[in-house]
């Protein structure tokens, strides 16, 4: 490369080393609001009613009480629902050993006047305060039913609805 070519090239170097470079772009920053609903974990924890001992043919009604137990609701309506157990129907509960029936009720009162069941026969626990706790449930043996001896049982279910 000749002299006058070296120096053209260097000149050229010098001239793109000092041309204008093209500026950097604009930048801005903002927020992304990130967020998540978590639904409570609202739970029966269990149920428990025992008669105890029913004399065959007895006058008198058994009563006793029960309860249902709840966790982790939150604040609202809680409704809770028994259905009918093995007989089907919360009008007609029914025990049974073997073959062999023991009638029973069960209430949302302790009057024993409003069955405990599903839809309008519900129970509503109205919560202010989120978390847990035990609603009642009235048991009744009508009097004058002459069985078998025997452990009579059933298994009611229970629905709970929650906010």
């Amino acid at each position: 490369m000749t002299r006058a070519a070296c120096l053209a090239a260097g000149l050229l170097g010098v001239g793109l080393a000092l041309a204008p470079r093209p500026a950097p772009a604009p930048t801005t920053t903002g927020t992304l609001a990130v967020s998540a609903v978590v639904q409570t974990s609202c739970s029966l924890t269990g149920g428990t009613m025992s008669f105890g001992t029913y004399t065959s043919g007895q006058t008198a009604n058994l009563d006793t009480d029960g309860q249902i137990g709840f966790a982790n609701c939150p604040v609202g309506n809680l409704v809770f629902e028994l259905d009918g157990g093995g007989s089907g129907s919360i009008t007609a509960r029914r025990m049974k050993s073997g073959s062999n029936e023991l009638n029973y009720q069960l209430y949302r009162n302790s009057n024993r006047t409003a069955l405990f069941g599903t839809g309008t026969n519900a129970y509503t626990e109205i919560r202010l305060v989120a978390g847990g706790g035990t609603i009642p449930v009235y048991g009744r043996i009508p009097g004058n039913q002459t069985l078998p001896a025997g452990n009579y049982a059933d298994t009611v279910n229970v629905t709970l609805t929650f906010p």
